[in-house]
């Protein structure tokens, strides 16, 4: 290899190591979603459109039409870890799905304990400290009659960003 190969080479690597240096200093603001449990109806009886159910974050159904849940619901359940950083986060459900005749009418969520809100980024949290819980809820209404064999279901995503 020639001399100034070499150098330039040297030099490369010596400017590499200080760039990596300098970005593993820096404090990256980075969360970790960890899904434990998908939220859940449970079992309801079959019956005609337009019945509301409301899946609470804490496990409970509710609604005009509760009368009609049986048993098995579960709200959803997210692990955050924020990485030690602090700083008030947006939590927002997006890219809502549903299969089966059900209409979303809002998701629910519950962080770290407090009060049930609508998961629409009106609701703005300071965290401290790693491994919070955020529960997840959905109130839906039917569109169409289901029976017992239906399967009907909702996807969403949830999306949690630093501001």
């Amino acid at each position: 290899m020639r001399p100034i190969r070499h150098a330039v080479l040297q030099r490369l690597t010596i400017l590499l190591c200080l760039l990596l240096a300098l970005l593993s200093s820096v404090a990256w603001a980075a969360l970790r979603i960890t899904e434990n449990v998908a939220p859940s109806f449970g079992t309801l009886l079959g019956g005609a459109s337009g019945r509301q159910f409301v899946l609470n974050t804490d496990g409970t159904v509710t609604g005009a039409d509760a009368a009609d849940y049986l048993f098995g619901a579960v709200s959803g359940e997210l692990e955050i870890d924020n990485k030690g950083q602090q700083g008030a986060i947006n939590i927002v459900a997006e890219n809502i799905s549903t299969s089966g005749g059900l209409t979303v009418n809002q998701v629910l969520c519950s962080y770290d304990g407090g009060a049930q809100q609508a998961c629409d980024g009106a609701g703005i949290t300071e965290i401290s400290g790693p491994f919070k819980i955020l529960k997840v809820g959905i109130d839906v209404t039917t569109t169409t009659v289901h029976t017992a064999a239906d399967t009907p279901s909702v996807t969403l995503d949830i999306s949690v960003t630093f501001l």
